[in-house]
């Protein structure tokens, strides 16, 4: 683009509103009264007005019969003068822009012909908002510059039911274009791909706050995730009686960590009950052996006859008071056969004399 004050930049051309694009090319032309490059302004936005769902037609009229009537002939005039026929309202008028512009009527018909595959898409009807139902869409392109560069290029609010061969001509007329420039160099020189891309976002605004949509969670992944439960809040003696509640029935929780270690030095053999006694006494050794427990799942061992440790296969003695029951009961059935027990009577006399 031009480094002139006056000038218009490719963004104000493919984005500003009708209104102020408008004024903007009018001050321009006031500013400068360079007719090539204003022609060339609104020829960019018939360009935006064929493909776009807004409604560029007929913009700066006015202006554009000025030109084309009084001001200089030059090449770029002749190039794009038929594409504005539609803008004089007087077929006279129009005769004699032909006449200034045109040596012969043969050489405008030439002209004519080389924009003629676009020139009937650059005032088509596009589609109306209400029809998109609320979808956004945009042309992607991509273009060669003059050195070979390729460069990509969209534009916004794009008719969905524009035809791949209507884009194409549009943009071959924008790569005649010489005013888009990047460091000195010109770009749309020859167009390389097209395509209509829907570029619509879902985004659901609730009091003020931007909510992106989420799947559902099902009852069943609900009540699959639960919370773990924090064993760090717990004291050393709350750990204790939580796994002594966990344990079977005679089973005593044994120090894992104790294994390895030396054997006593007087190699005294302590009985199972005495054992248990003096691992439930240690409140240190069983830190280890709550998390173990607890927190991972034991898988199912082997029963085994002869097993390294006694302490797997210990069983709770039982009471004097479970052992009278058991006598008493034994005694009854005895007695209702018609037999006795003289041992476990003989029995029961030595520990009342004891």
């Amino acid at each position: 683009m031009s480094t002139q004050p006056w000038a218009l930049s490719q963004l104000q051309l493919f984005v500003t509103k009708r209104e102020r694009l408008e004024k903007a090319i009018m001050k321009a032309y006031t500013d400068s009264h360079d007719a090539d490059t204003v022609i060339q302004y609104v020829v960019a936005v018939l360009v935006r007005n064929s493909l776009c769902i807004s409604d560029f037609s007929l913009i700066c009229k006015d202006l554009i019969r000025e030109i084309l009537l009084f001001a200089e002939p030059s090449d770029v005039l002749r190039n794009f003068a038929p594409l504005f026929h539609d803008f004089f309202d007087s077929e006279k008028e129009w005769e004699q822009v032909i006449r200034r512009l045109y040596k012969k009527t043969k050489e405008y018909h030439r002209y004519n012909n080389r924009v003629s595959g676009c020139k009937k898409y650059l005032f088509a009807k596009t589609t109306s908002i209400e029809e998109l139902e609320g979808q956004q869409y945009k042309v992607y392109s991509t273009f060669q510059d003059a050195v070979g560069k390729i460069h990509a290029w969209s534009l916004r609010d794009a008719d969905k039911n524009a035809s791949a061969m209507k884009i194409d001509a549009v943009l071959e007329l924008l790569s005649s274009l010489t005013i888009f420039e990047k460091d000195g160099v010109r770009r749309f020189v020859k167009l390389e791909n097209s395509e209509i891309v829907n570029c619509t976002r879902h985004i659901k605004i609730r009091k003020g706050e931007i909510v992106e949509e989420s799947a559902p969670v099902s009852a069943s992944q609900t009540e699959s995730v639960k919370p773990a439960f924090d064993f760090s809040t717990m004291s050393e003696e709350e750990r204790l009686q939580l796994v002594e509640m966990l344990l079977p029935e005679g089973i005593v929780l044994a120090d894992t960590r104790s294994e390895g270690q030396k054997e006593n030095p007087d190699n005294e053999e302590i009985s199972l009950p005495e054992k248990s006694i003096a691992t439930s006494q240690e409140p240190e050794s069983t830190s280890g052996a709550v998390t173990s427990i607890v927190e991972e799942t034991p898988e199912p061992v082997k029963e085994n006859k002869n097993p390294k440790n006694p302490q797997s296969i210990y069983k709770k003695p039982k009471s004097e008071k479970q052992i009278a029951i058991e006598e008493k009961t034994d005694l009854m059935k005895r007695k209702n056969k018609g037999q006795s027990n003289p041992k476990k009577s003989k029995d029961r006399k030595r520990r009342r004399r004891k």
